[in-house]
């Protein structure tokens, strides 16, 4: 078997995994990477595909999926719940390439991918050539899985992104239910940190939103638009925060989406009752109202890479809001006006250098990915022969790599990008 990272080497984001057999090619994933002034891809894929198995819809990996069919039409298997987000986000993404004169891929393209897109239950052992895969509750996203693969004998895991915790959302990854295996390519994004206790950091969260409040003032929530901004919207819920809640983007997308699937969601009853407590934003005529008080505003994009949240930006620096808060809840990737606005304090929209130095700008750690224990304790369950790291910083990867060689006596790689593995020399007979 060779694995070859033609994505997501030594950074986070434009995941793409393949896998070769004898007689079988399959690839993991194959997405973007929003950056500035351009998004970045995987490398491309030469060569036929037996199947494309995806792990979630975030666009860092599903993204560039349309790309795949220029020239041909392979099958992409996706999880139970994963469709209708894929289709969403990839729209969006489409719609703002254009807007930005991005060169991405074609409407065409798009058509042909969701032809040949097919979900598939957890649990439930798929063939793909010489192949047989199964998916189990990665914990991240509605619809998000882990993936054991059998091929030519050897037993393969891609973690794609996963959380080992439950959330208000979701239940935990599946991690305890999943086989052993021989090889795994797993992510490593918070490979070096440790979260905060979840109950603990709610509450942090929701006494800085009552303090901006309280004192008349306005939170601006930028939220990524599947599940965190319908977690943060039950979460407020749940709290009583007793102004108006407005949800604006394609939040509101998604969670009619979220809506379809109670088998799906932790707590449906109360995503259910949260979402009809908050306001949902519909026109320009309502968001111009939403400083006329005190509010908190659930907007896209969560890295500040388009969406509503860049007008309620620009309207909250024209009108100097005393009292503004910028809360994040979600990583932001280098590269991105969210990490600029984060660290320096200055975002430009729309041509305008806005300093924003008078906002309390702070960050709380909602991932929805594991840390490093989350990440030790799914290797210790698979006990592989090899480890492929993928989707982290440097050192997230180089934390991950060392606590590989002290603890599981396995081989540890850490793949540049288009660097392929021949893992079969590696894995214990």
């Amino acid at each position: 078997m060779k694995i070859t990272l033609n994505g997501a080497a030594n950074e986070v984001g434009r995941s793409g995994v393949l896998v070769e057999g004898n007689n079988t090619r399959l690839l993991f994933d194959y997405g973007v990477k929003l950056q500035e002034p351009k998004p970045a891809y995987p490398l491309p894929i030469n060569g036929y595909l037996d199947g494309v198995i995806l792990s979630h819809a975030h666009l860092d990996h599903s993204g560039a999926l349309p790309l795949l069919y220029k020239g041909s039409e392979p099958k992409t298997f996706m999880p139970f719940g994963s469709y209708e987000l894929v289709d969403i986000l990839l729209k969006d993404f489409l719609k703002i390439a254009r807007m930005k004169k991005q060169e991405v891929w074609y409407e065409s393209h798009l058509k042909r991918f969701k032809r040949n897109a097919v979900e598939i239950d957890y649990h439930k052992e798929t063939k793909v050539g010489d192949a047989s895969f199964t998916y189990y509750d990665a914990g991240h996203i509605l619809g998000s899985a882990m993936t054991y693969v059998e091929l030519d004998g050897t037993r393969f895991i891609y973690s794609g992104d996963y959380k080992d915790t439950e959330t208000r959302l979701h239940r935990p990854a599946e991690v305890d239910k999943i086989p052993e295996a021989d090889v795994i390519t797993i992510e490593t994004t918070y490979g070096n940190r440790e979260h905060p206790d979840r109950g603990e950091l709610e509450k942090q969260f929701v006494e800085e939103v009552k303090k901006s409040i309280e004192a008349g003032g306005n939170v601006l929530l930028p939220a990524f638009a599947v599940g965190r901004s319908q977690e943060i919207a039950e979460l407020l819920y749940s709290h009583n925060v007793d102004v108006p809640v407005y949800l604006d983007g394609m939040s509101q997308d998604v969670a009619e989406v979220y809506l379809e699937y109670p088998e799906l969601i932790r707590d449906y009853e109360e995503l259910y009752n949260a979402l009809k407590w908050v306001n949902w934003i519909a026109d320009e005529r309502e968001r111009k109202k939403v400083f006329d008080e005190p509010s908190v505003v659930i907007s896209t994009a969560g890295m500040l890479n388009g969406g509503p949240i860049l007008y309620y930006l620009l309207t909250a620096h024209q009108k100097k809001i005393d009292n503004l808060s910028i809360l994040f809840t979600g990583y932001q990737v280098e590269g991105t006006p969210g990490r600029e606005l984060r660290e320096k304090k200055r975002i430009n929209v729309d041509g305008y250098d806005l300093d924003f130095s008078f906002a309390n700008i702070q960050y709380f750690d909602f991932s929805a990915h594991c840390d490093k224990h989350g990440i030790h304790r799914l290797l210790k369950k698979v006990n592989p022969s090899v480890v492929i790291l993928n989707h982290g910083d440097p050192e997230s990867e180089d934390e991950v790599r060392n606590w590989v060689l002290d603890n599981l006596g396995a081989r540890v790689f850490k793949p540049k990008i288009g660097e392929t593995l021949d893992v079969s020399n590696y894995v214990r007979k």
